[in-house]
């Protein structure tokens, strides 16, 4: 904190010689104090709540290969990419392709699960008839 913050004794004193500009120097200078304690304040308290929901996302990330689910009172949601939490600490859903794929529309990757089939290639390339 760079303001040096007057104290309650030295504001009286000024008041008790009558130096109104000084004592009044000392206010200000203790309300700019005041609001310096207070944006500090709070962002300290922006970054205690984001460690704290970095904690909770961590006890509560569970790592079922090939994708990460979070499971929270007994419900789970997700799943979420491996890549993007693993390089980036970041949650980014992965969207169903409704055919056992899972793709990151931020990082591109593509997932299988075990219901994924790949499509049969019909078996005759270059057959004719």
């Amino acid at each position: 904190m760079g303001i040096p913050i007057p104290s309650y004794s030295e504001i009286i004193d000024l008041i008790k010689k009558g130096a109104t500009v000084e004592y009044q120097e000392k206010i200000m200078k203790l309300k700019e104090a005041v609001l310096q304690l207070q944006e500090e304040n709070q962002e300290l308290r922006k970054k205690v709540q984001e460690l704290e929901e970095a904690l909770s996302i961590r006890a509560n990330l569970k790592y079922e290969p090939p994708y990460y689910w979070l499971e929270t009172e007994g419900k789970k949601e997700g799943p979420y990419c491996q890549t993007c939490y693993d390089k980036e600490r970041k949650l980014i859903r992965l969207q169903d392709r409704k055919d056992g794929r899972w793709t990151c529309m931020v990082c591109k990757v593509t997932y299988y699960d075990r219901s994924y089939r790949p499509p049969d290639s019909g078996g005759s390339f270059g057959a004719f008839t």
